[in-house]
């Protein structure tokens, strides 16, 4: 009897591996184009694209950039919506999806809608929208930078764990954790933060039509209500989804418009079983937490952190 099943084991996995090699090996799988799924409406084509949970990174990263691309590659595709729902994430993941963003606002009206929350790099990737719409009681703001580097040297200490270092370089190991900060080493890793608030400033009083001391003023890291964002000239209109999507097909012209979102192309055995089966989805947050836990002790984020650190 335990012969018959393990060999029913054995027959189940082998019919699982072959229909995994044959999704592979059928065309247009891994690169076609994302599908598209229509939300609401009738008309030519407003697309969704969705920023919710941190600032992704990795692969997470490269499937939205691929969706921002696709928007703007395809012709059919009038304007796009961003919906934010976001604290924000990493300077540098946030600056490249901003970018992105910007070359498809100059191409095709984008307008952005905020979720409960849209701050800190949530906010940045916002302000390649055209017009920025959110609901009155929405948190946005939060401009500034932030980087937490825990300490443990006082930790193994107790623990009993001795740590050598060997080093060239005096500041080499700084933000290793292992150590608290020399003053040299806090006024070096402070200008990396200055730079980076800096460019957040300027993306800010580009993409709201401000004057930088104006910016800079409100810039000191506080959140604001959707409600004072608009009074203040940092977001447009109150509104949510359905507004900001109107918005956009009246900017490109429409007078019906279909709104739709991309899902991720699936092979055969996602198609049979569900990409959940094997783990196959991308989480954006645990890719996140887990980047964060294992990532190098300086990390420099445009991050609310009201939430949490991750």
């Amino acid at each position: 009897m335990n012969r018959k099943r393990w060999l029913a084991l054995l027959l189940f996995l082998l019919v699982l591996v072959g229909l995994a090699l044959l999704g592979r090996a059928l065309p247009g799988r891994e690169k076609g184009p994302w599908r598209e799924a229509t939300v609401f409406g009738a008309g030519e084509k407003v697309v969704l694209l969705e920023l919710k949970g941190s600032i992704p990174t990795g692969k997470t990263l490269e499937d939205l950039l691929a969706q921002i691309r696709q928007a703007r590659e395809d012709g059919s595709v009038r304007a796009a919506v961003l919906f934010v729902e976001s604290p924000g994430g990493g300077v540098t993941e946030t600056e490249a999806l901003y970018r992105a963003l910007k070359v498809l606002s100059s191409e095709k009206p984008l307008v952005a809608a905020f979720g409960s929350v849209a701050a800190s790099g949530g906010y940045y990737a916002a302000l390649a929208a055209r017009e920025i719409f959110t609901p009155p009681t929405a948190v946005t703001g939060s401009i500034g930078v932030i980087s937490v580097m825990p300490e443990v040297g006082g930790l193994l200490e107790k623990l009993g764990v001795r740590v050598e270092v060997l080093k060239e370089g005096a500041l080499k190991d700084m933000a290793s954790g292992l150590k608290p900060l020399s003053p040299e080493e806090r006024a070096v890793l402070q200008g990396f933060l200055k730079e980076a608030y800096e460019l957040f400033l300027s993306r800010v009083a580009e993409g709201r039509g401000l004057p930088l001391g104006e910016v800079r003023r409100l810039a000191d890291g506080r959140i604001y209500s959707g409600k004072q964002a608009v009074a203040l000239g940092l977001a447009d209109r109150e509104g949510y989804l359905e507004d900001a999507a109107r918005r956009a097909a009246e900017l490109a012209g429409l007078e019906g418009f279909r709104l739709v979102r991309y899902e991720k192309p699936r092979g055969l055995l996602e198609g049979l079983l569900g990409e959940e089966v094997f783990g196959l989805q991308a989480k954006g947050e645990v890719e996140a937490l887990l980047e964060a836990l294992r990532g190098p002790g300086l990390r420099l984020e445009y991050r609310y952190l009201g939430g949490g650190l991750w």
